[in-house]
């Protein structure tokens, strides 16, 4: 505690998030993410260590891809090689996300931290998921093997039961407000190459996702469309099969990367969404946009069972056709069966399917952030 003025201030909880980058941007843009809310809504000091830098400056401004050994602070974080743990002193909260596994020094400073007195809260944030386990599983406890330490596991997901995902104060009201006008100035500053286009819609996936099945389907429908393309390979790929399809309503705008907090406007932007991962996935069900979900390809099609439960969650927002079409088409899409039948009736079906979305994200945002319920266990963990 500190006086001042015959007031009592409390310190700031010191925070150590770590990173380690498998999935691209799903991990950095998850962490990057939790970092910023913890530090601008909660009033965290916080330390990222992460160890692909490259991948976070990417989405980010102010962090270099190079980083020295003292570190780069942006947004009032300070942004770390994961090796300089090793030697570093824990924080308040330590927060390792996605059971990336702690080096072994840190772990036992935890442990002589806390035989000094010093109360560390030690969390593990994993991935999102749909499933009916993950309510069971969050907030459990999980004694260290060797050392007499204690870590919370914390599960994000889609009910009360849950962690729920990030949402930033006042976000769905910033993109309620987001005009026609908003959006035809972000086309254009984005390079754009038709900023009143009927139809937009936002591609970002994996290399590995169906991509000329994709390029079919747009060609035979003859609505017009503009492909928004993420950078990265799978955009290109599309870029290319587009090109020797040469479909007149299909026009193809790669766009380049944006800052985190830019990257919901994009979003807002587009009629339709094709996103991947776990950061964007979410971001896309905030956005209130039918959508279709690269999920990563896990072996033994378990990444399908993790869709279906998603699936299954999301589609009581639909009406009966809307969440039947959606669930064929996001299949076809992950099983690399989507057809211009699927692709057509999914458009068809956009008023409907963004409707259903709208009450989605509104469903999220009566859960709560993620960043307060982690945010309230790590000081639970502090007392």
């Amino acid at each position: 505690m500190i006086e001042a003025a015959g007031k009592t201030i409390e310190p700031r909880v010191t925070c150590d998030i770590f990173c380690h980058v498998i999935d691209n941007f799903g991990d950095a843009g998850v962490c990057w993410r939790l970092a910023r809310g913890l530090s601008e809504e909660e009033g965290f000091r916080v330390t990222l260590y992460i160890d692909d830098a490259v991948t976070l400056s990417k989405i980010t401004s102010g962090v270099p891809a190079e980083l020295p050994p003292s570190g780069a602070e942006s947004l009032g974080i300070l942004v770390r090689r994961w090796e300089d743990s090793e030697t570093a002193v824990p924080s308040d909260v330590v927060i390792e996300t996605f059971g990336c596994r702690l080096p072994d020094s840190f772990e036992e400073a935890i442990a002589r931290e806390t035989l000094h007195g010093h109360k560390v809260a030690w969390l593990n944030l994993e991935y999102l998921s749909a499933e009916d386990w993950v309510e069971e599983c969050h907030g459990l406890p999980s004694p260290h093997p060797r050392l007499p330490v204690t870590k919370t596991f914390l599960f994000p997901g889609f009910t009360r039961r849950t962690g729920g995902v990030m949402i930033e104060n006042g976000l769905l009201d910033a993109r309620d407000r987001f005009s026609v006008s908003d959006r035809r100035a972000l086309l254009e500053a984005l390079g754009a190459r038709e900023p009143d286009a009927p139809f937009n819609l936002f591609f970002f996936s994996y290399p590995t996702a169906p991509i000329a099945q994709l390029a079919e389907a747009l060609a035979s429908d003859p609505r017009p469309v503009q492909v928004i393309a993420a950078p990265g390979r799978a955009g290109e790929m599309l870029g290319e099969a587009l090109g020797r399809l040469n479909p007149p309503q299909v026009t193809f705008s790669p766009v380049p990367a944006v800052p985190q907090e830019s990257f919901d406007r994009v979003l807002w932007a587009c009629d339709a969404l094709i996103i991947r991962g776990e950061d964007s996935f979410v971001r896309a069900q905030l956005a209130g946009k039918p959508f279709l979900w690269t999920i990563y390809p896990q072996e033994e099609d378990t990444h399908i069972v993790k869709l279906n439960a998603f699936l299954d969650r999301m589609a009581v927002e639909y009406g009966e056709d809307a969440a039947r079409v959606w669930r064929e088409t996001s299949l076809g899409w992950n099983q690399a069966s989507l057809t211009p039948g699927l692709w057509s009736r999914f458009r068809d079906l956009t008023p409907e399917l963004t409707r259903g979305s709208l009450l989605w994200s509104r469903h999220l945002a009566s859960l709560g952030s993620l960043t307060r319920a982690v945010a309230t266990a790590a000081k639970k963990g502090l007392k």
